[in-house]
């Protein structure tokens, strides 16, 4: 597989272009990115996509001027980009009063529902 090859099919899937691309490399700063122009020289490299041992760095991401972003997953050693759409918030907001789990499957929702019927 060819990775700026997949990189680009991944941005086109994702709705989005190169023009929209803000920048290439990892969301921690101190790590290193570049402008797209820049990125395509480093990101023209040939890799093996299947199973056996992953080959692409974890932290490698695509972010977008909107928000979004593509993120590098992998599962068995099997790697692919997987796009994450810009973060909205709610509509409306919600209270709630723990943060602490009391199991390991909880989540704000889980541990907070149903907010209405414990109210006074």
């Amino acid at each position: 597989m060819n990775l700026l090859d997949e990189t680009k099919g991944a941005i086109s899937q994702s709705e989005h272009s190169t023009d929209d691309v803000r920048f290439v490399g990892s969301p921690r700063r101190e790590a290193g990115n570049f402008p797209w122009s820049q990125a395509e020289k480093v990101l023209d490299v040939d890799y093996f996509d299947g199973y056996g041992g992953q080959e692409i760095v974890v932290d490698l991401v695509v972010v977008f001027t909107d928000g979004g972003f593509l993120r590098r997953e992998e599962y068995d050693d099997s790697e692919w980009w997987e796009y994450e759409p810009p973060f909205r918030g709610p509509e409306t907001q919600k209270p709630f009063r723990l943060v602490e789990l009391t199991y390991s499957a909880d989540s704000l929702e889980d541990i907070n529902y149903p907010m209405e019927a414990t109210e006074e």
